[in-house]
């Protein structure tokens, strides 16, 4: 756990908070487990309006089977446009810069999304290598909404990750 915390401290710099493990939960899908999900953030992660109000917070998932980069950008779209309040103008720009970012993911892969609101910034990264990096108002509210709005796709992962469950 302390090489997680020092990952994190190390991508946020002199400002880093103190990490630590909120929730963690599974994404199944029928009688499939997808991935593994553990939210890290400084203190309790705060929802205001359903939105996280806190200045940092990631997400990481550990993928239990093979899934094709297409999938996940395609369920990403599919959530945005289903429950954000952003354009769909907007939406598929966003869509469009995922696809040249996301990786397929293999079973054991370790994928991380570094969420800053503050700087409208959204990191990915695959295990600790830093893919590629968002920045566009409103996408990371937009993105988080995918697990923590209350109409999510999947509200047992949203309660898990918020150790709520």
């Amino acid at each position: 756990m302390q090489a997680i915390k020092d990952f994190l401290t190390s991508q946020m710099g002199n400002d880093s908070p103190d990490w630590q493990q909120q929730g963690s939960g599974l994404l199944t899908w029928s009688v499939f487990s997808i991935y593994r999900a553990t939210l890290w953030t400084a203190g309790t992660l705060e929802l205001h309006e359903n939105q996280p109000g806190n200045n940092a917070f990631a997400l990481q998932f550990e993928y239990l089977r093979n899934v094709s980069a297409d999938y996940i950008i395609d369920a990403s779209q599919r959530e945005m446009l289903r429950i954000a309040s952003a354009t769909d103008t907007a939406i598929a720009q966003w869509t469009d810069q995922l696809r040249t970012i996301i990786p397929d993911a293999g079973r054991g892969d370790l994928l991380w999304i570094l969420f800053l609101p503050e700087q409208q910034e959204v990191r990915f990264y695959n295990d600790e290598q830093l893919l590629d990096s968002m920045v566009s108002s409103g996408f990371p509210r937009a993105f988080a909404d995918i697990w923590f709005h209350q109409q999510c796709h999947s509200p047992r992962l949203r309660n898990q990750l918020l150790g709520e469950a």
